[in-house]
């Protein structure tokens, strides 16, 4: 909170963004692409929305994350990944925004948006992957 009113954004922000929400976003759009149920279409929709339009919604994954090992320690991983990709590049930001708006709100735009990327795709294409493997058509 210091560091966001002094000024304007912070590390943990962009932290929040590109490693929970940018993940979250990655994740609820395989699963509305590719779902393992047609359910999980339904489920993953309201949160892909929310997640890109406020910048906060990381709960909507809860339900894929927590009933597949698979997912759970693959989300870590793109976690991680994204956060190493904010901490290349020093970037301070916000999260709670429309993400859209998270790379003009950085201190470094560049590397916010990199970052940011590296979430959402590293994500997607797990996701993505598992849910192949589960229906059993990975080849």
């Amino acid at each position: 909170m210091l560091q966001m009113s002094k000024y304007g954004s912070s590390f943990l922000g962009a932290i929040d963004m590109c490693s929970l929400i940018m993940v979250a976003t990655g994740i609820n759009l395989a699963n509305v692409l590719y779902p393992q149920k047609p359910s999980d279409r339904a489920l993953a929709v309201p949160g892909l929305f929310i997640n890109l339009l406020f910048g906060t919604y990381v709960e909507s994954v809860y339900p894929f994350i927590l009933s597949n090992k698979l997912e759970m320690i693959g989300t870590l991983i793109c976690s991680t990944l994204a956060g190493c990709v904010v901490g290349l590049f020093n970037v301070s930001g916000t999260a709670y925004v429309p993400s859209f708006l998270g790379p003009a709100m950085s201190n470094n735009w560049l590397g916010f948006l990199l970052a940011m990327l590296t979430g959402i795709v590293s994500a997607f294409i797990m996701v993505l992957l598992i849910n192949k493997l589960e229906k059993g058509k990975l080849s």
